[in-house]
């Protein structure tokens, strides 16, 4: 008995191919639950993506996208012993193998353009943008509703900022901040630069953030605690002079969107800024090339790591820093939904998404 739909993408083309398809409501079987989806993000891109054919985010279609939601529990496989129907929890969609920990993909958005990876993209290519989605069982993370929802007053809209900060935790945790130390963040004017300097600041350190959007910097320091802010010139030397009078750093962290095409300035003048045995973490998605100051690297002792999205136990440690407070959503924390969408609605949809691309902005899909 059809009561589910779900937003479509047939084929990558432009205009966008997109039906909204009448569905039965799906039953857990074993290894996975059903979501009745609440909220699921749409961003700043997603519009371009699912009509554009982009270097590294395939995924199979047809599909449903959305990589990212908070919903409610409507049935369980019989292996589950922890999570129930009822039960309000967040997706998270960064998916691996169950036999295989290499295969990595994100559910609704992107395989990791291996043969492992788009086998897995295969199994699990309906995301979140529909009224019900299937997901594997230990990608469902319980939230504790009562603390959320009653006694912080978040909204299920708000909620939907866990998986973005989970990435920038992700970043944060790669190079060991603690508490105390001076983190560069840049730039730290898009939404999961943005969160990296929330992230930064929740675990104790300090925070110079880098970008070009003055107004957003501006907003950064005046919500988050223990930011200092530098407007990227472009100059190398000179935006290294600016970093560098509020001292030395102990880590930089990166998140260089895919949409930068010429190579940044600020990761070079950010490495000149740091102390001896500085960290680097590299979590953006630009697709082309950096030159790295090799010798200073070796003089300085520099530590240089990746990282492609975040553990388990990391998003799980970030929703108790929640739930508990250290970590805040909602207004207070500068965050804003900017757009509450359902899914036939879907092209207005991505028109506002594509404008509010800077920190703290949310548009979702309500389906």
């Amino acid at each position: 008995m059809a009561g589910a739909k779900a937003l479509v993408v047939q084929s990558i083309k432009s205009p966008a191919d997109i039906k909204v398809a009448e569905r039965d409501i799906p039953k857990a079987i074993p290894g996975t639950a059903v979501v009745r989806v609440l909220a699921s993000v749409i961003g700043p891109s997603h519009g371009y993506l699912v009509s554009h054919e982009v270097q590294g985010f395939s995924f199979p279609v047809p599909c449903v996208y959305g990589n990212n939601a908070v919903g409610r529990v409507v049935s369980v496989g019989s292996d589950a012993v922890s999570v129930k129907e009822g039960q309000l929890v967040v997706v998270d969609p960064f998916t691996t193998a169950r036999d295989d920990s290499s295969a990595e993909i994100i559910v609704g958005l992107m395989d990791s353009g291996d043969s492992k990876g788009k086998k897995l993209a295969e199994t699990w290519r309906d995301g979140c943008w529909q009224t019900h989605a299937v997901v594997p069982l230990e990608n469902v993370i319980t939230l504790d509703e009562e603390t959320l929802l009653g006694k912080h007053g978040y909204s299920v809209e708000e909620l939907t900022m866990i998986p973005r900060l989970s990435v920038a935790y992700g970043g944060i945790s790669n190079v060991d901040i603690k508490a105390g130390e001076t983190v560069i963040v840049g730039p730290a004017t898009g939404q999961f630069g943005g969160a990296a300097v929330e992230m930064a600041s929740a675990v104790g350190a300090r925070v110079i953030a880098l970008g070009r959007n003055q107004e957003t910097l501006a907003r950064l320091k005046s919500t988050i605690p223990r930011v200092e802010t530098v407007t990227i010139t472009g100059d190398v030397e000179k935006d290294a002079q600016a970093i560098q009078a509020f001292g030395l750093a102990d880590a930089f962290v990166d998140f260089t969107p895919h949409s930068v095409r010429d190579e940044p300035t600020h990761i070079k003048s950010a490495m000149m800024s740091l102390r001896k045995r500085g960290r680097i973490s590299l979590m953006g998605g630009q697709t082309g090339n950096i030159s790295i100051p090799y010798f200073l690297m070796i003089l300085k002792s520099l530590e240089l790591k990746g990282r492609w999205m975040y553990s388990r136990t990391e998003i799980r440690d970030l929703v108790k820093m929640v739930e508990v407070g250290t970590l805040k959503l909602g207004k207070g924390a500068g965050h804003q939904v900017s757009g509450k969408f359902k899914l036939e609605d879907y092209e207005t949809a991505f028109q506002t998404a594509a404008k509010n691309t800077a920190w703290g902005n949310v548009v979702v899909f309500t389906p």
